[in-house]
């Protein structure tokens, strides 16, 4: 297995950056998380200025084949009308990354379509997973290869010039895949993870736990084996999230999670690189059941509560006014210094 070696997070940088926010014409951690979400970004970022003006979403698409089980109330052909509909700004990350002047990149892991559009960056492994209750839904190596891709990509878009990543995906179904992930890493019952998804019916909603227990019970994937887990029960879109999880963290850039999808894969990436979940901000909570639950296993913390339901990078995008606000305090608040010798009544 590929061993990674991701930068260290630097306390100094931290520290630093906190001295900083201390020093400014306020009460002392009176902007609360916002203070938080500048120390954390200086300490993966290795430097007490902040660096984040050029950013890029990367959304990761890919069909699954369990979707032929009748857990999703949307149909199949969604995944690859909404991956073109993003790029064209008409979806719900397409109009959001607009407005917070945020890059899109779509990248097609295993759409079960032709996508010529050559904005599309193309990188497809299969036409789909296979139907996790009938067989594996991938190979080892095809999981491997998820993982690779998302790396590869992540580490381009930075090369790129990015210094802040966001993840999205699109994918009819996946909330099943991200459901059996995490149920199998943390050996959760289904019914703790499994969740309404597209806003699914009560007799879908319990047809879908049965369809994630009778997969898990069938492969019995290891719990602290990510391949496995992935090769079993996965999708490449969530292999493609998690690797790029690990690019940013080999390059000390910050990369923005997006709820559901990104949980199953910070679960992935964290057997494989322990510790990773120090390298990633937490966006959003969201809708799906068991976000408290696992929220807490993987030791992370989101910074909004929206209700959010939508995927595709929305609850990450929504970050980012509040990265550019505490980007602005820094650079234009007045110091308390600043204070002394300013206007005197």
């Amino acid at each position: 297995m590929h061993t990674y070696a991701i930068k260290s997070i630097s306390q100094t940088d931290r520290e630093a950056m906190q001295q900083k926010l201390d020093q400014l014409a306020k009460p002392i951690a009176g902007l609360g998380r916002l203070e938080e979400l500048a120390v954390t970004i200086a300490g993966i970022q290795h430097q007490s200025e902040l660096s984040v003006s050029k950013r890029c979403c990367l959304v990761f698409a890919a069909d699954h084949g369990v979707a032929s089980e009748g857990v999703s109330a949307t149909p199949q052909k969604v995944t690859a009308i909404q991956s073109v509909n993003l790029l064209n700004g008409h979806t719900a990350a397409g109009a959001m990354a607009a407005s917070v002047h945020c890059g899109l990149e779509v990248i097609d892991m295993g759409v079960r379509a032709s996508l010529p559009d050559k904005r599309i960056i193309h990188r497809k492994i299969r036409w789909g997973t296979r139907d996790m209750l009938v067989e594996p839904a991938m190979t080892r190596d095809e999981a491997q290869q998820s993982i690779e891709t998302g790396r590869e990509v992540a580490k381009q878009a930075i090369a790129d010039g990015n210094r802040v990543l966001l993840l999205g995906e699109l994918g009819i179904a996946n909330t099943t895949a991200a459901a059996a992930i995490l149920a199998a890493r943390y050996a959760l019952s289904p019914a703790q993870t499994v969740g309404y998804g597209s806003n699914i019916s009560e007799k879908r909603y319990q047809h879908k736990i049965d369809v994630v227990t009778q997969a898990l019970h069938k492969w019995q994937p290891a719990s602290d084996d990510a391949l496995e887990i992935l090769r079993t029960v996965g999708g490449y879109e969530i292999g493609g999230n998690a690797g790029a999880i690990i690019g940013a963290a080999e390059e000390g850039v910050p990369i923005i999670l997006d709820g559901f999808i990104s949980y199953a894969a910070l679960s992935l990436a964290e057997l494989l690189v322990p510790g990773i979940e120090q390298h990633v901000i937490a966006s959003h909570a969201s809708k799906e059941s068991g976000t408290a639950l696992v929220t807490n296993l993987l030791n992370i913390n989101p910074l909004l509560d929206l209700n959010l339901a939508v995927g595709e990078g929305t609850g990450a995008l929504l970050v980012l006014p509040l990265i550019d606000a505490i980007q602005s305090v820094l650079t234009q608040m007045n110091t308390q210094t600043d204070m002394q010798f300013g206007y005197q009544p």
